[in-house]
């Protein structure tokens, strides 16, 4: 029961139910604290979570129950709210109780230093695995999430270096996820030349590229200015391992486009997506638009952004994928009460009215929605 309000985001009942089974006495086990603690974290509740751990433990007749497992819980909790400190004086209070951490633990520690900060704490907590008895050996996890941390931290080169650690050992060899964390890193510190180096590793050791590898690598190549090899990267790799290249592909090619100058050609993706099939969401659109306009462009982002809301070549069963950001179109078009302005409004404003009807007839769900521009 704990479990299931946990799951239904009903803390209140929760707490109900705890408080119910201590009123009469029944004896939690391992299992339930372990319920509770995760109800608990899955709903923000990480603090209140370690609190009642805390608790548990002064009590002789409930210390046991605390173990690995819920201790790793609050670590997670913790970790995702990005409180290294917490996570730090937590594992602290582990190893001052002796509950041994498992490689669960660890890499959520980890976990912490790449997301909130402190990966130099990183070498004295491997010291801490090889310590352990038994001996926490890192795998393919451990190793994954301190190369994330350092690529993100815009540390490639001690990334790479991990790696070829990793691989003198002989024990793990690097995944696909482990490479795109890698050219990520590299788009970052826009360093094309690395990047084949690890898209030519990644063939070797056959390893195949997914459509985020994709993403990465134009990402890459548009802010290093080298559009046409992005164009064949995508080309090359679809037909090489028969990846069907997905509308955040092309959402990364048409801004590539855009910061090489070259607003056509991103342009003219928008109608190459819809003759393949896919359908652009608000991202794409939003991308399309802006750079358009930046373009000086306007009549290609009014188009544009009459296709958002289904009134051009792309036609949408469901919800209209719109743009972030329609006042920016409108201020290109003279302000909200030029003539192009109203005009374009209305019909959006419209679009917006039928879309709901449209969805409905296919799915039977939807409701209309009053846009933004004509709230009050």
């Amino acid at each position: 029961m704990i479990k299931a309000f946990g799951q239904a985001h009903d803390i209140k009942t929760v707490w109900d139910l705890w408080g119910e089974m201590v009123k009469h006495g029944v004896q939690p086990t391992a299992i339930t604290l372990g319920c509770m603690v995760e109800a608990l974290v899955a709903n923000n509740r990480t603090v209140p979570a370690w609190e009642l751990v805390q608790q548990m433990r002064k009590e002789e007749s409930t210390r046991e129950l605390v173990n690995t497992v819920i201790y790793s819980t609050i670590l997670k909790g913790f970790a995702n709210a990005q409180e290294t400190d917490k996570v730090m004086s937590l594992y602290e209070e582990m190893k001052a109780n002796d509950i041994q951490p498992n490689n669960i633990t660890y890499n959520t520690i980890l976990n912490a230093f790449a997301q909130g900060g402190g990966m130099d704490r990183v070498p004295a907590l491997l010291e801490d695995m090889k310590k352990a008895v038994p001996p926490a050996e890192p795998d393919l996890v451990t190793f994954s999430t301190i190369i994330k941390g350092y690529c993100n931290k815009g540390q490639l080169d001690r990334a790479l270096q991990v790696v070829e650690d990793m691989r003198s050992e002989g024990k793990l060899t690097p995944d696909e996820v482990m490479y795109n964390s890698l050219l990520d890193g590299c788009a970052r510190e826009q360093r094309p030349n690395d990047a084949m180096k690890l898209l030519g590793d990644m063939r070797k050791a056959g390893v195949a590229p997914s459509n985020y590898t994709l993403s990465m690598l134009v990402k890459l190549m548009g802010r290093c200015r080298r559009l046409n090899q992005a164009f064949s990267l995508i080309d090359e790799l679809s037909q090489e391992y028969g990846l069907k290249v997905n509308i955040q592909v092309y959402t990364c090619l048409i801004q590539a486009c855009f910061n090489g100058r070259q607003a056509a050609k991103a342009i003219a993706l928008h109608d190459q997506i819809i003759a393949e099939g896919l359908v652009p969401d608000q991202m794409t659109y939003s991308v399309l638009v802006r750079g358009s306009l930046k373009a000086g462009l306007v009549e290609k982002a009014v188009y544009l952004t009459r296709c958002a809301y289904g009134l051009g070549i792309a036609k949408f069963k469901g919800p209209l994928p719109g743009i972030k950001d329609i006042d920016e179109v409108v201020h290109a078009l003279g302000g909200s009460q030029s003539v192009a302005a109203k005009k374009l409004l209305d019909e959006i404003s419209e679009a917006q009215a039928t879309a709901p009807r449209r969805q409905a007839k296919g799915s039977g769900k939807g409701r209309g929605s009053t846009p933004p521009w004509r709230r009050s």
